[in-house]
């Protein structure tokens, strides 16, 4: 017996970070070796000869019933014809016992010369122990009937298998359900991310086990258990990872930026930033805590200056994500360094290094708009539009007319009336010219569940209605548009 979750065995599928949106295969497999029941019909002598009327002949397997008619044309579904040869007979037998759903969905039903084969599709007992498993009123001197019962060496077979999911919270372990399976052939297999999904949450990642158990008869047997294993909000985009195996050194971007030309950094997918600050995630083990260097680099990669006094500490050891932002621009000192920089560094604990590009200059344009939301790996990216943005207001009004009574005593002449006024805001925004390894993340942003933007302060859900990427005249340089609306619009009564 093979059990797997993700195809790794029961030891191996541990301290895994899965997603809602990637398919989470548990899979039991066991030896399927056996033989095939296999019923037999063979028809003889001349039944045609003392047929005189429909119905009057009838062969019943598995509860399943057919029966003769004296026309050809009348062997539709169920019922079958009897003919003067026997071949004939046997082909419309067998063509009433395709008609069979039971049968059809269970057998593969054959019929050569005088002879219908009705063959399990799987290996296993199928009629043991039922009483009266086939009957037919036709007599024996036209009939020939053998049936020989299959059988299975598969411990698993005719099973049910059972998979119980528990997740865990801060009020202790909590029963989800139970799915269950009728065990068939050589495997039976559940995908769990349905299920998982239903206690998943955003930005987070939540603990769950998984109980695999049989119940065949009167025996109840446990299978395997998984163990230590997370689920967060996720999907597939850029060839990322199907899920992340974590161990005591994992510490890394909770971003896919494997795309794009090979780099010296974490991220081959150029990233950009425009604001003086930078929100990014992190997926991490068993790490206590580490400092967050922020590096300063000029046009050539100089550096011009290097801070390290971020630093990070665990306070919770089951919290696998987390969310940070730093703060480019804290000081005079560092305002002037970002202006000078072209390339911002930012290392967790000497260990991981992403190096986002400066918009430059930083005063091509009076105002930004970054973009955020939470990406194929459940953190937090963003990006910064600093080319046009433009906006379109169109609303809806619908309006009622007051009385008339006072057309003469009303200072105002008026007759319809305001009852409600829906606006929808939309926005279109363009980016900056940026390098063909700078496009892949407007793959990630159009498939996020959660993107948002920050007004005055405050945030913005915001619905996205359209995303392009485009290479301009010049190779190999593109520009991104995003257009939205808001998710909550000014009138929402």
């Amino acid at each position: 017996m093979n059990i797997t979750y993700n195809n790794l065995g029961v030891g191996e599928a541990t301290n895994l970070v899965t997603f809602t949106d990637i398919p989470n295969i548990l899979k039991v497999e066991d030896n399927d070796s056996g033989s095939y029941a296999r019923l037999t019909i063979k028809f003889k002598g001349n039944l045609n000869s003392v047929t005189s009327k429909n119905g009057e002949f009838y062969i019943t397997f598995l509860g399943e019933s057919i029966t003769n008619v004296t026309n050809p044309a009348e062997s539709v579904n169920k019922h079958f014809y009897i003919g003067s040869v026997n071949s004939t007979t046997a082909a419309y037998a067998a063509r009433a016992f395709r008609n069979c759903s039971t049968i059809a969905a269970s057998f593969k039903v054959e019929n050569t010369g005088d002879t219908v084969v009705i063959k399990a599709r799987a290996v296993g007992k199928v009629w043991t122990g039922v009483s009266n498993y086939f009957q037919t009123n036709i007599p024996s001197d036209y009939i020939d009937v053998s049936a020989t019962d299959g059988s299975s060496d598969a411990s698993l077979f005719g099973a049910k298998v059972d998979v119980d999911v528990y997740s865990e919270d801060a009020s202790g372990t909590k029963y989800i359900t139970t799915l269950e399976k009728n065990y068939y052939g050589s495997e039976c297999a559940f995908d769990m991310s349905p299920v998982l999904t239903t206690f998943a949450e955003i930005g987070k990642t939540m603990p769950y086990t998984m109980k695999v158990s049989s119940l065949k008869g009167e025996t109840y047997s446990v299978l395997a258990q998984f163990n230590d294993n997370y689920i967060a909000q996720g999907y597939m985009c850029n060839q990322g990872n199907k899920y992340i195996n974590l161990s005591d050194d994992t510490l890394m971007f909770a971003q896919n930026f494997s795309r794009g030309g090979n780099k010296d950094k974490d991220n081959n997918t150029l990233l950009y930033v425009y604001g003086t600050t930078i929100p990014f995630s992190f997926i991490t083990h068993n790490n206590g805590g580490f400092n967050i260097t922020i590096d300063y680099r000029d046009s050539d990669l100089t550096l011009l200056e290097s801070y390290s006094g971020y630093t990070w500490r665990n306070t919770d050891s089951s919290r696998k994500l987390w969310d940070y932002t730093v703060d480019l621009a804290f000081n005079t000192g560092m305002k002037e360094r970002f202006k000078q920089a072209f390339y911002i560094d930012v290392t967790l604990g000497n260990i991981r290094t992403t190096r986002y590009n400066v918009i430059k200059p930083l005063k091509a344009t009076e105002y930004y708009q970054r973009i955020l939301w939470r990406n194929s790996y459940g953190g937090i990216s963003f990006f910064d539009f600093t080319g046009q943005k433009s906006e379109a207001r169109d609303f809806e009004l619908s309006t009622y007319q007051k009385s008339i009574y006072d057309y003469y005593t009303d200072p105002r002449n008026e007759l319809d009336k305001v009852y409600d006024n829906k606006v929808k805001y939309t926005v279109t925004l363009k980016s900056h010219l940026f390098e063909e390894d700078g496009k892949y993340v407007f793959n990630d942003l159009i498939q996020s569940p959660e993107v948002w933007t920050v007004i005055n302060g405050q945030e913005y859900a915001i619905i996205l209605d359209s995303v392009s990427v485009e290479e301009t005249d010049r190779n190999n340089i593109y520009e991104a548009t995003v257009k939205y609306h808001y998710s909550q619009e000014p009138s929402i009564i």
